[in-house]
């Protein structure tokens, strides 16, 4: 069974600014996965890694290819510790427009080396990843460079999006974040097919779901012979 999107928590800086990103309160339960997407306006222009909830959150995938582009990043966090109400924050490096997306997954599980994908280009941003397992969801977050109106945007893989920073008035970039199911154990494209146009960054990350509990081994009992008294 595919893992389940519990709650989804979008924040950004628009204008810009410096002030650190905080999302709403959530309540995690223990062994949730937490999936951290950041994106900015610029390549040169990073968020500081996430924290919150007494959590440890590891970077997965950073795509900043100097030049004209954005930069985004993946932080993942498996919960722990049962901290109750708790946020995410993240503070960006120099003023800027950006953004954070949290998504909490509960019946997943991370790979000790979770499958990854970062890349750059142009046209629509999009890229291929191949997952474990067809029981999976791709996780990704992009950037648009070239502020183009998203208004068209189309999610491959029968996608959703869950999160947008939409600053293509004034050319300050746009920031787009999605998920889908993975279709098997083959390459597979994730991201966007429209609009084009775009100079983008992109990252996405395998969420697997959760290993099926073992089932218990029942030993059946030997019938008691009866006893007979001569």
């Amino acid at each position: 069974m595919a893992p389940t999107l519990a709650s989804s928590h979008y924040v950004q800086i628009s204008p810009q600014g410096t002030s650190t990103l905080t999302t709403a309160s959530f309540t995690p339960a223990n062994g949730d996965v937490l999936i951290v997407k950041m994106a900015t306006w610029d390549t040169g222009s990073p968020m500081g890694a996430p924290s919150g909830g007494s959590q440890t959150y590891t970077s997965q995938a950073i795509e900043a290819p100097g030049g004209f582009n954005q930069w985004c990043a993946i932080y993942t966090a498996t919960v722990s510790g049962s901290p109750g109400s708790m946020t995410v924050s993240c503070t960006p490096s120099v003023s800027l427009r950006g953004s954070m997306l949290v998504e909490r997954w509960s019946g997943a599980q991370l790979a000790a080396t979770p499958v990854t994908n970062k890349t750059a280009g142009s046209g629509a941003a999009s890229s291929t990843i191949t997952p474990t397992a067809g029981t999976s969801i791709i996780s990704w977050v992009g950037g648009d460079a070239n502020s183009v109106d998203p208004a068209t945007r189309a999610y491959l893989g029968s996608g959703t999006g869950d999160g947008l920073r939409d600053d293509h008035v004034g050319s300050n970039g746009v920031d787009y974040y999605g998920y889908q199911s993975s279709t098997g154990t083959s390459s597979q494209s994730y991201g966007l097919s429209a609009p084009t146009g775009m100079a983008w960054v992109i990252a996405g990350i395998e969420v697997q779901a959760a290993a099926a509990a073992a089932a218990s081994l029942v030993i059946p009992r030997r019938p008691t012979r009866g006893l007979y008294l001569r």
